[in-house]
């Protein structure tokens, strides 16, 4: 009988140390979201009604009527919605309900993003959970978005559909091979794919599109992705962006850029893209000037295809050899 106490009495002991821990955590997210609400005014995320639900085992939040203000950029959704496993507090999903409305108070742009679902997931990676409690040694191991019924519209003065999707997917990954540890650094991956795209302004419909790229010498440390040294440092790390693939096909046309790009000491863009394409210049009619084209397309072979290298040099950019434009250094 002594024994059956005992045991009810450590089950009651546990799940009150489970419940207050549950309710510690809770209240710390609460904390947290409403500070993002206050202090800054041009960095801020607040919600019309906040909901802290999921014990005993997860701490789902629920944001309706959610802001997000970035310098000149207000952002509204529907509703956020974010969940996480008590017992795996490195995995974060994500949910939103559309639309989403974006305002721009410098050049007065506003546009609405609809679509039918939206969900991201965020997985990290720490070696010290202690140390990650804080903040430090956390670093991306993936980041994903997949969204399908997409529709973007310019709302400014009437209601403009500028692109669709049927379905959109991103994604960001930490490239463990080139992490280096002693210099604090890492590479990304991106991948990127959309089905079902639909381009009314340049007569594109039905296209399929996709990214494949690599950016290395960035940060390793989740907290300093986005200090605002962040294109300095990547500089000093000798950092590069490499274009595997950006190919977007509909029906017979086609496009396809390839390439690598860095910054040199006077932090100007450095490096070469080679493009071809096929229907391209045809679709982009009085949207590009006729004597541009050429330039950034090159000339059509026997085919109907078009091919041109770009090659960025102290601060020039070259179509073949032949110098159009000048760029400013981005620091």
């Amino acid at each position: 009988m002594k024994k059956i106490v005992i045991l009810l009495l450590v089950v009651v002991l546990v799940a009150g140390a489970w419940t207050a821990g549950w309710l510690y955590a809770a209240g710390e997210v609460r904390t947290t979201i409403a500070a993002l609400g206050g202090g800054d005014p041009d960095r801020s995320m607040t919600c019309e009604e906040l909901e802290i639900s999921g014990y005993p085992f997860r701490i789902d939040v629920d944001c309706a009527g959610a802001t997000l203000v970035e310098g000149d950029v207000t952002t509204t959704l529907a509703a956020l919605r974010g969940s996480v496993l008590v017992y795996n507090p490195t995995h974060a999903i994500f949910s939103a309900r559309a639309p989403a409305t974006f305002a721009d108070a410098f050049t007065g742009s506003r546009s609405r993003l609809d679509f039918a679902s939206a969900q991201a997931s965020v997985r990290l990676r720490t070696e010290n959970p202690l140390a990650a409690l804080q903040g430090e040694d956390v670093r991306l191991e993936r980041a994903s978005l997949a969204a399908t019924g997409v529709a973007w519209v310019d709302t400014l003065a009437a209601e403009l559909p500028l692109a669709s999707a049927d379905e959109l997917e991103l994604h960001l990954l930490d490239v463990p091979e080139q992490h280096d540890p002693e210099q604090g650094l890492t590479a990304l991956a991106a991948y990127a794919t959309a089905s079902g795209v639909d381009a009314p302004g340049i007569a594109i419909a039905d296209a399929e599109t996709s990214l494949e790229a690599e950016l290395s010498g960035v940060p390793d440390q989740l907290s300093e992705l986005t200090a605002p040294d962040l294109l300095q440092r990547w500089q000093q790390a000798n950092g590069q962006l490499r274009l595997f693939g950006l190919k977007g096909t509909a029906a017979e046309d086609f496009i396809e850029a390839t390439g690598t790009l860095t910054l040199d000491d006077a932090a100007r863009p450095e490096g070469q893209v080679k493009i071809a394409s096929r229907g391209v210049i045809e679709r982009l009619g009085d949207l590009v000037p006729p004597e541009w084209q050429g330039l950034v397309l090159g000339s059509p072979a026997d085919d109907g295809s078009y091919s041109q290298t770009l090659t960025l040099r102290g601060g020039i950019v070259l179509s073949g050899l032949i110098p159009v434009a000048s760029l400013p250094p981005l620091l």
